[in-house]
C-alpha cells in the first residue's frame, strides 16, 4: 500500500508501523532523482504483498516534518518498525538496490519462529532449533538469523558443519562478526585435546560445557585451566576464552563477569 501523507505522521507512520513496517519517502516536486525514484518505490511496494507500506512525504508541503526529522537531501527514505526508525538511505536507488536494502532491513516474517528456536537453544534442545532453522531457510534461503542459528546449533550437534552455515552469512549482516569466533570454537570441538596431566579435568569440563553452549560454565572451566596449569591446555584455554568473549560481545553479562579474571591471569 502507498499513499501521500494526509494529516498525521504520528498515526500514519509511527502508530501504523506497530502493525506493519512503514517506509517513508521524503521527496519534492522539483527533485529530479525523486521523480525517477518514485516509480521504483511504487513497483516495489506493489510487489511486496502487504509486507510493508509506503508513505510519501512532500517536503514542500510538510517542511516541519523535514526539519523535525533532519532531512537534508532528497530523496531520503526511512524505514519505521514498531514506532522506531531502523534504517535510512539517501539518494535514489535502482530496483535491485532497493530490493537489497529492503532485504537487509525489513523484519523477517519468520522472526517469531526464530524467537521460539532461540528459546529452544537456551533450553538445550538443539535438534529442535536446528530443524526450525532449516525450515526457515527452506522458505527464505538468505535469512541470516536462521543461518547463524544453524551454525550455532551445529556447534553443539556437528562442529565440523559450523563453517558451512557461517560462511553463508553475508558481510553486511549483523551476525557476520560472530562467524569467526564460531568457526574457531568449532575447531576446538572437532579436535579436542587429549586428557592428560593436572589440567585434564578442567579442560574436559570446559570442552563439555562448550559443546552444550553453556558459556558461563565453559568460561569458568577454561579460567580454572589457565590458573592451574601454565603448560597443558594454556594456549587452548586462552584462545577459547577470547573467542567466547568475541562471540558474546563486550556488554554480555558473561563477558563482563569473566573477562577481568581472564585479563588478570593472562598478564600476571
Amino acid at each position: 500500500m502507498s499513499h501521500e501523507l494526509a494529516s498525521s505522521f504520528e498515526s500514519e507512520v509511527i502508530q501504523r508501523s506497530h502493525e506493519v513496517p512503514v517506509l517513508v519517502d521524503f521527496w519534492a516536486d522539483w527533485c529530479g532523482p525523486c521523480l525517477m525514484f518514485g516509480p521504483i518505490l511504487e513497483r516495489s511496494v506493489a510487489a511486496a504483498g502487504g509486507r510493508w507500506e509506503l508513505v510519501k512525504v512532500n517536503t514542500e508541503r510538510h517542511p516541519d516534518l523535514a526539519q523535525r526529522h533532519g532531512i537534508r537531501s532528497l530523496p531520503t527514505i526511512r524505514l519505521f518498525v514498531k514506532g522506531v526508525s531502523v534504517a535510512e538511505s539517501l539518494g535514489a536507488l535502482s530496483d535491485a538496490g532497493l530490493k537489497q536494502w529492503l532485504d537487509r532491513h525489513l523484519p523477517s516474517p519468520h522472526d517469531a519462529t526464530l524467537d521460539a528456536a532461540e528459546a529452544s537453544v537456551s533450553a538445550g534442545d538443539f535438534p529442535s532449533a536446528a530443524k526450525t532453522a532449516d525450515e526457515v531457510l527452506a522458505a527464505e534461503s538468505g535469512n541470516d538469523r536462521a543461518l547463524y542459528l544453524k551454525a550455532m546449533t551445529a556447534l553443539a550437534l556437528d562442529p565440523a558443519a559450523v563453517a558451512t552455515s557461517a560462511n553463508a552469512i553475508p558481510a553486511g549482516s549483523p551476525f557476520f562478526e560472530k562467524t569467526g569466533p564460531l568457526k574457531e570454537l568449532a575447531k576446538i570441538l572437532v579436535a579436542p585435546p587429549a586428557e592428560e596431566g593436572k589440567g585434564a579435568i578442567p579442560c574436559a569440563n570446559a570442552v563439555a560445557a562448550l559443546r552444550r553452549l553453556d558459556w558461563d560454565a565453559a568460561c569458568a572451566a577454561f579460567l580454572e585451566l589457565l590458573e592451574r596449569d601454565r603448560h597443558y591446555g594454556y594456549d587452548l584455554a586462552a584462545k577459547a576464552l577470547k573467542q567466547i568473549f568475541l562471540l558474546l560481545g563486550p556488554r554480555d553479562a558473561i563477558t563482563t563477569r569473566h573477562q577481568p579474571r581472564f585479563a588478570s591471569l593472562l598478564f600476571s
